[in-house]
């Protein structure tokens, strides 16, 4: 005879067996990119900089192109070129795109070029995911119109399937990635043990005390900074000017419009009408 107690539980045991029935890939929901991209931030480390990007305040990981055509621009708050890699090959921009970075003093990645990496995120387009490398020159670079060198930043967009970086092993998507950028291993190789291979130090053949190391040199003090040079007047537009000539003048838009013989560059103030590659009207 049932008792209330046992109707009781009988119920209870019955709706907990219909949850499980009901959600049984509940732990997969948390296999998402997050993973992935934890291990690729541990082990590519960030490198971070002062705001203008011109003195390091933490080292990260030092990387070496694999592959050129990487698109970089000096460093700005205005745009950071983005070069997509797909299937393991760099795409190159369309033609307009590359002809305007190239005027303006682009400098593109060459195979055995030095970068740090800024800032590894991913995110979901339209068919598919995307996983970004934000990366800087680790050398300064000449850049047109400045008198002072500049450090070049880019993006790196490494395009996957939709749901991949969920489902892929790390390893995996690290080979991917360092058949574009990896891990410069020459300091290392240029490095290493400094002892004579028998595991006495260098000096007492006979495992002595090591000769005292030499005085060290008095280093020179630095010269003093340079003053910056004065501000220049502010730019101007004139009808008729190509776009080359404005964006020597102006720097990169924040966005460009291209509808053939019509072309629109936008400004934070100001939006500037090319026909026929003349200004027309500035807005």
């Amino acid at each position: 005879m049932w008792t209330r107690k046992r109707l009781t539980d009988s119920i209870l045991f019955a709706f907990i067996c219909l949850v499980f029935m009901a959600f049984p890939s509940a732990p997969s929901a948390w296999a998402d990119s997050s993973g992935v991209l934890s291990v690729l931030q541990k082990k590519y480390l960030v490198t971070e900089t002062t705001p203008d990007r011109e003195q390091i305040t933490k080292n990260g990981t030092t990387m070496a192109m694999k592959s050129a055509g990487i698109y970089t621009l000096p460093s700005s708050d205005l745009v950071v070129p983005d070069t997509k890699v797909s299937n393991g090959k760099v795409q190159s921009p369309s033609m307009f795109v590359r002809l305007t970075w190239t005027k303006i003093g682009a400098h593109v990645l060459q195979v055995g070029d030095k970068v740090y990496i800024t800032k590894i995120d991913s995110k979901n387009e339209s068919g598919g995911e995307v996983l970004r490398f934000s990366v800087l020159t680790v050398d300064s670079l000449d850049a047109m119109g400045q008198s002072s060198q500049k450090k070049y930043d880019g993006n790196i967009s490494f395009k996957f399937k939709k749901g991949y970086l969920s489902e892929a092993a790390p390893e995996d998507v690290e080979q991917a990635i360092e058949a574009v950028l990896a891990p410069d291993d020459s300091d290392s190789a240029q490095g290493g043990d400094n002892s004579n291979g028998g595991g006495q130090s260098q000096g007492d053949p006979q495992g002595g005390p090591a000769a005292p190391a030499p005085a060290a040199q008095p280093v020179a003090a630095p010269p003093p900074p340079t003053p910056p040079a004065p501000a220049g007047p502010p730019p101007t537009i004139k009808i008729g000017e190509s776009s080359t000539e404005v964006l020597q003048s102006m720097g990169m838009p924040l966005q460009m419009i291209d509808l053939g013989r019509k072309k629109t560059f936008i400004y934070k103030n100001m939006k500037i009408i090319f026909l026929n590659d003349k200004v027309s009207d500035v807005q």
